[in-house]
């Protein structure tokens, strides 16, 4: 059955001085789409985001929309109430289930002195539906899960939205749109400062997610994990490709091949009839014969097919680095960390740091990454334990709170105070490799830029220091996936030592040969790639955080190497909600039972397609069992 149609776009555009930022685009987003909307930066992405909401308007074209259409915008305003607590504004989103369930309460105190009442079941009966449509009987369950996924646990629910930080804040935003649960989920670097424990559960979060999805994202894995249609904005030109990331990759080769192969004829062709032109047109015999080849190769030129193009990477990262010996740099003996006011967030961080190591340091968001920083640096003081420098080191360092800084000075004064020695060509060239113009480097001010761009300009300045070790938090924020591809190959070939904090997948296994993992105020250090990491060391650390996220009310004790943690005791769940669950499960499998029943019918089995379709819908349906099951199990536990 063909999906619903939820919004179509239809020849749209965005016009500034004058210009086009893009041709206009045309797509449609169907119910159960997971679009990934990918490109360059400042190619005009987030303006298709804003038009589709509303907050632009299109210069040409039409957004046509489903009648009473919901969408939720991760960058919209959705937290209310700064007087509000936390658990209090993530309910805020289920106030219509919480009145219909009171309201069946009452019902059911009524049939129980009166079970005979038809007027009171018909009223149970509508009420139930009701209830199911504005959040079921699990909703405070969702709410558990959703705020614990999103890293904030049962001690701070109570707590005022007024005292959250700024960081705080976007993932509660994030946390109560999910909660929202609109027809249309619209994100915009969704990945961007959550840890990969939370990434992998929201990208099954969003596998299974029942409206349409509209992302921009530069993290590969994320879209190649998530999509199954991607939207290319290149050269101001949008294009449609079907399936996850891999499969747009491989579609965008085979269709580059096409069309080369297809221009490379047409001039042979061209070629062709210009020789004769020119060899028969002096003979009077065979003038006429020249002229109809002339009218030929008009109309080829006037159709003619343009060369197609690759975009090539306009960034070009160099760092210089020390090229050190991997001899040790730096040892850390029975360090623990954390402020001077507070608790200890890591203890007992053993290892040592040695020349052209590549360590990525990963864990939970609060696990003390950054903190770690701040003490190696110097910065905070150990709580205990010994750093030894065993030699004098320079140290760079990109913080990745770097946006926060104000600098009225325009790109090119910026650089000319930093290296005063340079040429002012030898800045304007070496900014161009970082994609800046020279009206950009004259006319644009540090404190005016994208954030983008000021990761751009960071990487610039840091390709022209050299450094014993290269300190990068949270780098590849920012960057589109030609920019992040670049600096992975620099870093990659990057001669001396490096320190990265990064969640970012396919970026960590590209850079890294050690791996320091935060958890749970223990240190995991592992010699060796992220995916070697992955499959041993992380796999149960992994499964023990999702085990926790996923089951918010169950009593649970885990254990991680003498670590314990103990997760929340459930409260009292109602037998009815319960009796309704196992409804809920037996009519989804009696839906599955049905639809296998179709395979062995010959409309399905000699048509591949409608196969496909099928087994896809068996497991879709599959999926929302396995779901309902975990549900009873962490009520029932």
């Amino acid at each position: 059955m063909e999906s619903e149609i939820l919004l179509q776009v239809q020849n749209a555009c965005k016009v500034y001085s004058g210009e086009r930022l893009f041709n206009p685009v045309t797509f449609e987003v169907k119910n159960g789409e997971r679009i990934a909307l990918i490109g360059p930066n400042g190619g005009g992405k987030s303006t298709i985001l804003k038009m589709i909401m509303g907050d632009l308007p299109t210069d040409e074209g039409l957004i046509i929309k489903k009648k009473n259409l919901s969408i939720g915008y991760l960058s919209q305003a959705v937290i209310s109430g700064k007087d509000q607590t936390l658990y209090e504004e993530a309910s805020e989103v289920f106030d219509r289930a919480k009145r219909v369930q009171d309201e069946i309460n009452d019902i059911c105190t009524k049939m129980s002195l009166d079970p005979s009442n038809m007027q009171l079941q018909d009223l149970y009966a509508k009420k139930e539906a009701e209830l199911e449509r504005s959040g079921g009987y699990d909703y405070e369950y969702k709410i558990k899960t959703i705020l614990n996924m999103f890293g904030f646990q049962e001690n701070v629910w109570n707590r005022k939205i007024s005292t959250f930080s700024g960081g705080e804040k976007s993932r509660m935003a994030f946390s109560k749109l999910l909660l929202l649960n609109p027809e249309i989920l619209i994100l915009d670097e969704p990945t961007n400062h959550l840890d990969i424990v939370t990434i992998e559960w929201l990208e099954d979060y969003l596998k299974s997610y029942q409206g349409a999805l509209l992302f921009v994202s530069h993290d590969k894995a994320f879209i190649n994990n998530i999509a199954n249609k991607i939207l290319e904005l290149e050269n101001k030109t949008l294009s449609v490709y079907y399936g996850n990331y891999d499969k747009y990759a491989l579609e965008k080769k085979h269709r580059y091949e096409i069309q080369l192969k297809a221009y490379n004829h047409q001039q042979e062709e061209m070629a062709k009839i210009q020789r004769f032109i020119t060899f028969y047109m002096p003979k009077p015999r065979f003038v006429s014969r020249a002229h109809d080849r002339e009218k030929k190769l008009a109309r080829l030129e006037a159709n003619a097919i343009d060369k197609p193009t690759i975009q090539k990477n306009k960034v070009h990262i160099d760092f210089k680095g020390e090229t050190r010996e991997k001899r040790e740099l730096i040892r850390f003996k029975d360090v623990s960390i954390g402020y001077s006011d507070g608790n200890t967030l890591i203890s007992d961080i053993n290892f040592t740091l040695r020349g052209q190591d590549h360590l990525v340091i990963m864990g939970a968001n609060g696990a003390g990454k950054t903190t770690f920083i701040k003490t190696l640096m110097g910065k905070i003081k150990p709580k205990s334990g010994d750093i030894e420098f065993m030699t004098r080191l320079n140290i760079g360092y990109l913080q990745q709170d770097f946006m926060n800084v104000q600098d009225p000075r325009t790109i090119f004064d910026y650089f000319k105070d930093l290296f005063p020695t340079m040429e002012d060509q030898q800045i304007y060239d070496h900014l161009g490799k970082f994609s800046f113009t020279y009206d950009d480097d004259n006319k644009k001010t540090v404190d005016s830029l994208s954030g983008g761009e000021q990761m751009r300009v960071i990487l610039a300045k840091l390709c022209l220091m050299n450094y014993d070790i290269l300190i990068l938090d949270e780098p590849t924020n920012h960057l589109d996936l030609m920019t992040k591809s670049e600096l992975e190959d620099a870093l990659s070939n990057y001669k001396g030592t490096l320190i990265v904090i990064s969640h970012d997948r396919d970026f960590i296994d590209a850079i890294a040969d050690k791996i320091l993992y935060f958890h749970n105020a223990h240190p995991y250090f592992h010699v060796g790639s992220y995916s070697e990491f992955r499959d041993t060391g992380l796999k149960l650390i992994m499964e023990q955080e999702k085990s926790m996220i996923n089951n918010p009310v169950q009593t649970k004790t885990v254990k991680v190497q003498n670590k314990t943690i103990e997760v929340e005791k459930p409260k009292k769940v109602s037998e009815y909600t319960i009796e309704h669950l196992m409804e809920k499960i037996s009519k989804k499998e009696e839906e599955i039972k049905k639809l296998k029943s179709k395979i062995d019918d010959p409309e399905f089995y000699t048509n591949s397609e409608k196969l496909n379709s099928l087994q896809k819908s068996i497991d879709s349906k599959q999926e929302e069992v396995n779901e309902l099951y975990a549900t009873l199990e962490a009520m029932t536990n």
